[in-house]
């Protein structure tokens, strides 16, 4: 049966808190299963309190089921995609309210926003809302925060933006493009640099994660929900598809891009210009379109 949207009470579901990605659930959250991610439902099993729209002809494993509730659709993507409006709209709300401080430096935080005293901000830039950034953080001409947390020693280059929406779309009945609200945040630890003209996508459902010591190249896209580990360097135009994850000490060449969904393993040098489609495996070096393991 279909799930009537019109219909929801949200009392029935008061103990929703937000919103998570089922690959790595968290409790009293809303998500979706749709068949090309069936194999990862069995991460429910570790949860509680959550509300999952599954798609048609996907088996739900009786542990979950007993301790969570599943809706059964046509379109699980969808019907999520109209329940997070709800918290979308919301969230909205309350951040219309949210009143921006603008410094005499010429740039803008708004007032539920933290940065320490020792930050350095260029003009043109705006921070805000639900921002908290570390200790001698350097944030440099017409920058944007938004939905993040900093570690120390940031550095933020030109005309970049942390907290962007991520780009993840459905389709109603009419065949027409629906966006899927963007209502996770981005968590970055110490010591990133994120290069001039950057796009950071907030995280889906989930998080996007930056881990310490990361450095990021100009003019580089990173999309919703990707972990990054430590000590990874992503050189000028790269493209990180959402929900990829980048292991320690890898290196993604020049103009190198990614597909969505894919893992890139430990000390991996991925070549200028590849076309990564498919998951690499550690130590090894990847180049192409597509790419493939080089030979020593």
């Amino acid at each position: 049966m279909e799930f009537d949207i019109s219909e929801f009470n949200p009392e029935k579901f008061h103990n929703i808190l937000g919103m998570s990605y089922i690959g790595n659930p968290r409790p009293n959250t809303a998500m979706y299963i749709s068949l090309k991610v069936e194999g990862l439902i069995s991460k429910l099993d570790k949860v509680k309190n959550c509300l999952v729209f599954v798609e048609n002809g996907i088996k739900v494993p009786d542990n979950a089921e007993k301790n969570n509730t599943f809706i059964m659709c046509e379109n699980a993507q969808l019907e999520y995609a109209r329940f997070a409006e709800i918290f979308a709209q919301k969230r909205f709300e309350k951040e219309k309210k949210i009143n921006y401080i603008c410094s005499p430096k010429g740039y803008f935080v708004s007032e539920d926003s933290h940065i320490e005293s020792d930050a350095y901000i260029e003009p043109g830039c705006v921070i805000g809302p639900d921002v908290t950034i570390g200790k001698n953080a350097k944030i440099l001409a017409n920058s944007v925060i938004k939905r993040a947390t900093i570690g120390d020693n940031f550095i933020l280059n030109e005309n970049a933006v942390v907290g962007a929406n991520g780009f993840t779309m459905t389709e109603d009945e009419n065949g027409n493009k629906i966006r899927i609200p963007t209502l996770g945040r981005v968590i970055i630890g110490d010591n990133v640099e994120i290069g001039a003209n950057d796009n950071i996508s907030c995280g889906s459902g989930g998080d996007t994660i930056i881990e310490d010591y990361v450095k990021i190249d100009a003019l580089v896209h990173i999309g919703h929900d990707v972990h990054i580990h430590k000590n990874v360097e992503i050189t000028a135009g790269g493209i990180i598809g959402g929900f990829d994850e980048l292991c320690e000490n890898s290196y993604v060449g020049i103009n190198a891009a990614l597909r969505n969904r894919i893992t890139v393993g430990n000390n991996v040098v991925v070549g200028m210009g590849s076309t990564v489609t498919k998951s690499v495996e550690n130590d090894i070096i990847v180049a192409g379109n597509p790419a493939r393991k080089l030979e020593k």
